[in-house]
């Protein structure tokens, strides 16, 4: 080949290969780095995918100048996990299944408005901030694609661009519920024709993780606490009402602890714009189950935190404090609390009756709690509200406040056991084997010189159980029962309808009692006795009549029902109490 035909093959790579360039080779590269939120809560309707609290944060968008050229119409595409539920601000700030040019034809893809939103707030939007260089002289305005979970960005259309920039995607929200694990948006464009090049990243976190918003709720105190804050004679539990209206322990805690370091937050922290700029912090809603007609729970105004460090940046103020069964929840507005440290709120409350509260029967006072408030975070109506009567799908609206969420209830948690107000004894031994019986004497004391206005017992009367555990040469018998009646009163001091009256005191051999629950021959082994009225006091004395007496008290024991025989520490059999 000559010289010559070399030269002019090579001119023509030259100008095939200029022909191509501002087609082949984009001028512009495209990177996405998202600011994180660590943790959120897995029923918020309106999650902020961005570091709380931070000013300005959100997506960082970076345009990487690689070659001077013409930029031509093009839309940067960010797509969420979720559907986003916040808005862009501004009169046309929707579109239909994405848009290559601002029209706002109906049906064209174009962008139109959203309409008024419902709750949803104007002062913390959908926007675009700290827009440079090559991006200095776009249009701020994004817009909400309601059909494709994604916020869509016309970038702009320069004759002869010779700058990088940059700019960031603020204020976007999502619906988390159904959500799990970490969440990432990814961006794309609409062409890769017009100079912009998507570069690497092209997505990422911008939630780490989703979590419960309150992992546990239990009795007990916040971290350093000994006793209750609100009445320090009280360590933690709940609190006792016997159902012959008397108060055993008016006084009583319950813990929340945080789903996540973040998840609790402020007004200010919900939002970032520098300022109080929503309806609600991540407030909690707690119910309480079951309160009888007569029965009234105080809480205190505020939360308590403990004396821990990791707790101390923690506040909160309750709403209603007084809880009855017809005004039986309380919201907890979170007014100061970490972003780094899972914190733990304690709740303090004390219980009042009235003298005919209806604490007759049996049962329990019980709480759950919930973050709040409750909605659905989405426009739920079904007629045409998209230009020429098009509907749009999740489109944002908040009624009750913002952010919201769905309901999940913690709990229950027993915070008030209501019990039979009567005195449950142990007998840890009793023989009848000839010529040894044991004598029994129990007391009825709620009769005293006292007086119920000055601590004394409320005098009552009541029937007594005696449930028998007796030893065979094998090991464990039968058990038995007796309960007194009219008709069954062995010894002496029932009156006639089997009942032990206050001030009164009731002498029996187990003999006696062993004839009365129609048990023949001996017995050796141990008796609870349970007795249908509070203070009841007993003695045990083994004698042969002659020589030999041994007397002992008759064990009292917490009621079974507040204070079980096991479970660990806090049970009344433990060897710590």
């Amino acid at each position: 080949m000559t010289l010559k035909s070399r030269l002019i093959g090579l001119v023509t790579i030259l100008v095939l290969f200029a022909t191509m360039a501002p087609s082949s080779f984009a001028q512009v590269q495209i990177t996405v780095i998202p600011d994180v939120d660590n943790g959120d809560i897995v029923t918020n309707n309106n999650a902020l995918a961005s570091a709380p609290g931070a000013n300005g944060s959100g997506v960082l968008i970076v345009g990487s100048l690689i070659a001077t050229s013409p930029l031509t119409a093009t839309v940067l595409r960010i797509a969420y996990p979720g559907p986003i539920t916040s808005l862009p601000s501004g009169a046309t700030n929707c579109t239909i299944g994405g848009f290559s040019t601002l029209s706002t034809t109906a049906g064209s893809g174009g962008a139109f408005s959203c309409g008024v939103p419902n709750g949803v707030p104007s002062n913390d939007p959908i926007r675009i901030l700290g827009q440079s260089g090559v991006f200095a002289g776009m249009n701020a305005q994004p817009l909400l694609n309601t059909t494709n979970q994604r916020i869509e960005i016309q970038l702009p259309t320069v004759a002869s661009n010779s700058s990088s920039g940059s700019f960031r995607l603020v204020g976007v929200r999502i619906n988390a519920n159904g959500l799990t694990g970490a969440q990432t948006v990814s961006a794309s464009l609409n062409t890769t024709v017009n100079d912009y090049l998507l570069g690497s990243p092209s997505s990422g976190n911008v939630i780490n993780t989703l979590n419960p918003g309150i992992a546990t709720a239990a009795i007990g105190l916040a971290p350093g606490n000994t006793t209750i804050q609100t009445n320090a004679t009280f360590g933690a539990g709940a609190a006792t009402i016997f159902t012959n209206r008397n108060i055993a322990r008016s006084a009583g805690a319950f813990i929340l602890t945080e789903g996540c370091a973040s998840c609790w937050r402020t007004k200010s922290q919900n939002g970032n714009n520098g300022g109080t700029l929503v309806d609600n912090s991540t407030q909690i809603r707690l119910t309480f189950n079951n309160v009888p007609a007569g029965v009234t729970l105080t809480l205190p105004g505020t939360i308590q935190t403990g004396t821990s460090t990791n707790n101390s940046s923690l506040a909160g103020t309750i709403g209603n404090t007084s809880i009855t069964s017809s005004a039986n929840t309380s919201i907890i507005d979170i007014t100061g609390t970490s972003l780094t440290q899972v914190e733990t709120m304690e709740i303090d409350y004390s219980v009042t009756l009235t003298t005919t509260a209806a604490v007759t029967t049996a049962g329990s006072i019980t709480v759950t709690a919930t973050m709040y408030p409750i909605g659905t975070g989405f426009d739920t109506t079904t007629t045409g509200n998209g230009p020429g009567g098009i509907t749009l799908t999740n489109l944002p609206s908040e009624a009750n406040g913002f952010p919201s969420f769905v309901d999940l209830e913690v709990g229950p948690v027993t915070i008030v056991n209501i019990v039979p107000a009567n005195t449950t004894m142990l007998m840890p031994y009793a023989i009848t084997l000839a010529p040894f019986d044991t004598g029994l004497a129990i007391a009825n004391t709620t009769a005293d010189p006292f007086g119920t206005g000055s601590g004394g017992a409320t005098p009552a009367s009541g029937t007594l159980t005696l449930n028998f555990y007796p030893t065979v040469a094998t090991g464990a018998g039968t058990s038995f029962q007796l309960t007194t009646s009219s008709t069954v009163r062995p010894g002496a001091g029932l009156s006639s309808d089997g009942t032990l009256a206050a001030g009164a005191t009731w002498t029996v051999l187990l003999s006696q009692l062993l004839t009365a629950a129609g048990q023949t021959g001996n017995f050796t082994g141990y008796v609870f006795i349970q007795t249908n009225f509070l203070n009841a006091h007993g003695t045990a004395t083994i004698s042969d009549f002659r020589t030999y007496s041994l007397t002992a008290n008759v064990l009292v024991l917490p009621p079974p029902a507040t204070t079980p025989r096991s479970g660990g520490a806090g049970s009344v059999e433990s060897l710590n109490n």
